[in-house]
């Protein structure tokens, strides 16, 4: 049995790579930087995921799922893993690896809205204060001038993937404790992969022709850690923390988005947003601290 601490553990190291994915995306599709056509880059990175997956498809058997999982497994894929990504990449064109990492940071608190409207409940005083925190961590990045760039089409794809992946979380719990994270894992990305694989598979041919020996271990890299490796940490820690708990790591996407575009893309970092920073590393805190009094 997962023991709390580690579901912990697991939902942050998911957290950490998926902060590092706007870094990686930016630099390799960004109008301002290498400039990679967006949905081929998508599918390409997301058919190699899926190839990494396919293998646990036959080892679970699942064709023998019944029609209610199938049914809710395809939603997931569909939701969860095309309806996050394949904006994020668009976006990314034009938005900025920083503030792509603050526009996810409004999942947390969309996560606890869709938790408390389907348990039909009130968020208690400790969701709150955790989720006044973490906004006020967020504002303060947004006065930051590096990450706060793109334009209103960019910053609608991103939020609209937010609200897709806040979805997926809420919706995906019973199928993480009957089938287990891993396999849910597989089927999801397996699925989810094919509609990016299909949209982009006019481009990847000459996508994988044109991109350089960096290019391609920046893609492979963002493919084994932040496309599998993340999903089997994310959906384990979901399974041991439940939906909302998880979700309140997700406030520190924007803390390590930030930071990474300041490094590697030369986006700005002023004490502002290290401060933003903090703010949001206490609200996660916050939301561990009170977990249960909601």
């Amino acid at each position: 049995m997962t023991t709390r601490a580690t579901s912990a553990v697991l939902t942050c190291t998911a957290v950490l790579l998926w902060g590092c994915a706007p870094v990686g995306t930016r630099y390799l599709v960004g109008d301002s930087q290498v400039g990679l056509p967006a949905v081929p880059f998508i599918g390409l990175r997301y058919g190699l995921a899926a190839l990494c997956f396919a293998p646990l498809l036959v080892w679970g058997k699942v064709w023998r799922w019944p029609r209610a999982d199938l049914a809710l497994v395809s939603l997931c894929a569909l939701v969860g893993v095309t309806g996050y990504n394949l904006p994020n990449a668009m976006g990314a064109r034009t938005v900025s690896a920083g503030m792509v990492g603050l526009l996810n940071g409004v999942e947390p608190l969309l996560i606890a809205l869709m938790m408390a409207l389907r348990q039909r409940r009130i968020p208690g005083a400790g969701t709150w204060l955790a989720g006044l925190v973490g906004l006020a961590g967020i504002a303060l990045l947004a006065r930051g001038a590096g990450p706060a760039m793109g334009n209103a089409r960019g910053i609608a794809l991103i939020l609209f993937g937010a609200f897709s992946w806040s979805l997926y979380c809420v919706i995906v719990p019973p199928l993480l404790y009957r089938r287990g994270a891993v396999l849910v894992s597989a089927v999801t990305m397996t699925l989810g992969s094919l509609p990016m694989l299909a949209a982009g598979a006019p481009g990847i041919p000459h996508l994988a022709a044109q991109m350089t020996a960096l290019q391609w271990d920046i893609m492979l890299a963002m493919v084994l850690g932040t496309s599998v490796l993340a999903i089997l940490c994310w959906n384990i820690g979901n399974a041991g923390l439940g939906a909302e708990q998880a979700g309140w790591f997700l406030y520190l996407l924007p803390v390590v988005s930030v930071a990474g575009g300041a490094i590697f893309l030369h986006e700005s970092l002023t004490l502002v947003e290290l401060s933003g920073g903090g703010f949001i590393m206490v609200s996660v805190f916050f939301s561990q601290r009170w977990r249960g009094k909601t």
